[in-house]
């Protein structure tokens, strides 16, 4: 086992150990190591109680992060490490956290309270791998396993419940078959979890090299978090555009779509509307009519519901609101009026993901996609007038040819603004002006054939 270890966790170990402590390196970086990935943060469990960690490390930075449940977060060399006391949990009556931690001098004990084997491996440069519960062997049988019962471990804490999917999206592993009994029966306790804790493990697994794979064989794990979803499972697409049912096609979108939270969570819910919309002819043809917005609403629902940033929220339904928007070089520039540079890319992206799903017959306009990225870049990068405050002309040019400072001054820049943003006038101001004046003496005309069929003079 290879474990490239940062000089600073060195220096953490031997500092704990020349003060008579046992230490090792614990959790999620040790897995990684063993897998041959690269290790996250570094975590370190010790028998030292937290008032010895502290002299330990009196001459560090150090913040009592958790010093209640014997946690404290050591920063040394521009590394920040969790060194935790090893430590057993009392019951955890709100399926949350535990309502006592007792402190513990063995380190077996300490790892015996952890969710899966994969995570209850320690390793010390000295010592090498210490593995009571048989992770390594799990690990390489790309398997997902609880430690001990697995239904006390997800009684423990529900948010097990979709750690477990998470893993299996970030390491591409397999769920153990009495481990996912477990997780099916204990579903209920995620009624106890927060939302915001739920939309963190959510955010994360969506992002992984392995989710539409994990998505693919345990849909009903997602499904007790977002139950809306359920209906995609088994919803025919039966039109000469697809090739595969709303569900299959949604996991090859997320597949195909960049490792980005809003566009994974838009591909996610794109055409999830499409059960509540489908219309049969009697050949057995189905549309899906109106299911962008359906869509849409769904997709709000999800990020209030879990209390996710107003920022995702916005992004998540604009890209799923206009997933089915024909996007052009002739209208470019209104989109990205409309949405901003970064949504508008990610739009096409999703787009792209979008397309790459559905048959042959539309695979040509994934290279226009492609292109249509590029001018999108080009035309940030050249400045391209994407508000009125872009015009070559402003309100005093419109004055000093007669019109007055009224919300009709209003109405002509922004007549301006959609003629340049669809390509139909050039962002000059002899251009601009010109169109203004034929505008005003259209609109002087318009109105005085209304006056005259009212008898409004």
């Amino acid at each position: 086992m290879h474990f490239h270890l940062p000089e600073a966790a060195r220096t953490a170990l031997a500092l704990l150990e020349a003060a008579g402590h046992e230490a090792w390196l614990v959790g999620g970086c040790v897995r990684d190591a063993y897998l041959g990935r690269q290790p996250g943060d570094i975590d370190i469990a010790t028998s030292a109680l937290p008032e010895e960690m502290q002299r330990v490390f009196a001459a560090h930075k150090t913040i009592p992060t958790g010093i209640a449940h014997g946690t404290i977060t050591l920063l040394l060399d521009g590394h920040s490490m969790e060194i935790t006391t090893y430590r057993t949990d009392g019951e955890y009556t709100d399926k949350r956290r535990p309502d006592e931690v007792v402190f513990v001098r063995n380190i077996k004990e300490d790892l015996a309270r952890r969710d899966f084997t994969c995570n209850a491996m320690a390793y010390h440069p000295g010592r090498g791998l210490f593995d009571p519960f048989s992770g390594r062997a799990d690990c390489d049988a790309r398997l997902l396993r609880a430690v001990g019962k697995p239904d006390l471990r997800f009684e423990e804490d529900a948010l097990r419940i979709l750690r477990a999917l998470r893993f299996a999206c970030q390491l591409g592993f397999e769920i153990e078959e009495n481990t996912l009994t477990a997780v099916m029966d204990k579903a209920d306790g995620l009624a106890f979890v927060s939302k915001e804790r739920v939309a963190a493990e959510l955010n994360r697994a969506l992002i992984s090299d392995y989710v539409a794979q994990a998505l693919r064989h345990y849909p009903r794990v997602l499904f007790l978090a977002l139950p809306e979803l359920t209906p995609m499972l088994h919803t025919p697409q039966r039109t000469p555009f697809h090739r595969f049912d709303v569900w299959e096609h949604t996991l090859r979108t997320i597949e195909a779509a960049p490792r980005d939270t809003a566009i994974r969570w838009a591909a996610l819910y794109h055409d999830s509307g499409k059960p509540h919309t489908t219309l049969i002819d009697p050949d057995g043809t189905t549309h899906f009519r109106g299911h962008q917005t359906v869509s849409a609403r769904l997709m709000e629902e999800a990020m209030v519901r879990l209390k996710q940033s107003k920022a995702l929220r916005e992004q998540t339904v604009a890209l799923v609101k206009y997933h089915d928007d024909r996007i052009g070089l002739d209208n470019l520039q209104a989109w990205m009026s409309k949405l901003g540079l970064q949504t508008t890319l990610k739009l096409l992206r999703l787009q792209w993901a979008d397309l790459s799903a559905h048959s042959q017959l539309v695979a040509y306009r994934l290279p226009q996609l492609d292109q249509l990225y590029e001018d999108a870049l080009r035309l940030h990068q050249e400045g391209a007038p994407l508000h009125i405050r872009d015009l070559a002309v402003n309100g005093k040019d419109l004055m000093a040819l007669g019109f007055a400072a009224d919300e009709r001054m209003g109405y002509a820049l922004q007549h301006l603004l959609d003629m340049v943003l669809h390509g139909q006038l050039e962002n000059r101001k002899d251009a601009l002006l010109k169109e203004a004046q034929a505008w005003r003496a259209r609109k002087q005309r318009e109105w005085a054939e209304l006056a005259s069929e009212y008898d409004l003079d």
